[in-house]
């Protein structure tokens, strides 16, 4: 990485898409350190993520029968919808939901799907918020917003709110270029 400065100020040049300033100090004198983190930036379709865009992204062993996975899996040009596959679980580590694109899958606990312009709300049996997807169009392209406390099998958190998006925690399997369901 090579650092540069500019008066009081120091930055670092890399070929990356993303950037936060934190404030550092060196030599007794303040200055506001630039880092970078990679970040995949699909033209059409993107989800907010970690406080970035991706294009898709996997939590979890989709190819398991019965652990925790959460996909939000490419959407390619001329769709429009994100393409959602989970199976979540709650903070005791019990088995709550297993979706699919437009369909709940299995709901052993009777979780409630509403449907609103723009996305869709999955909602508890005692009406606390489970997962919220939200679509938003641009002129030349979609971004969705996901919101949602979710836990694994052992009752780990793995996913939270963060300002109007998610946090991921633990082990991203994949930051999705391509349609994971294709494979």
């Amino acid at each position: 990485m090579e650092y540069r400065s500019f008066g009081f100020y120091q930055y670092s040049i890399t070929p990356v898409l993303q950037v936060s300033i934190t404030p550092s100090l060196q030599h007794s004198k303040s200055f506001l350190m630039l880092r970078f983190r990679e970040s995949t930036v699909s033209a059409h379709h993107n989800y907010l993520v970690n406080q970035m865009l991706v294009p898709g992204f996997l939590v979890g062993n989709p190819d398991s029968k019965d652990d925790f996975y959460f996909l939000a899996d490419v959407v390619l040009q001329g769709e429009s919808e994100p393409k959602i596959h989970s199976r979540l679980y709650d903070a005791q580590g019990a088995f709550v939901l297993e979706m699919e694109p437009k369909k709940i899958v299995k709901n052993p606990i009777g979780c409630i799907h509403h449907s609103f312009p723009g996305g869709y709300r999955i909602v508890l049996p005692s009406g606390e918020p489970l997962l919220s997807v939200q679509i938003e169009s641009f002129a030349n392209g979609f971004l969705t917003r996901i919101q949602g406390k979710l836990c694994d099998r052992e009752g780990k958190l793995r996913i939270e709110p963060y300002y109007d998006a998610i946090q991921v925690y633990g082990e991203v399997g994949l930051w999705l270029k391509e349609p994971f369901m294709k494979r």
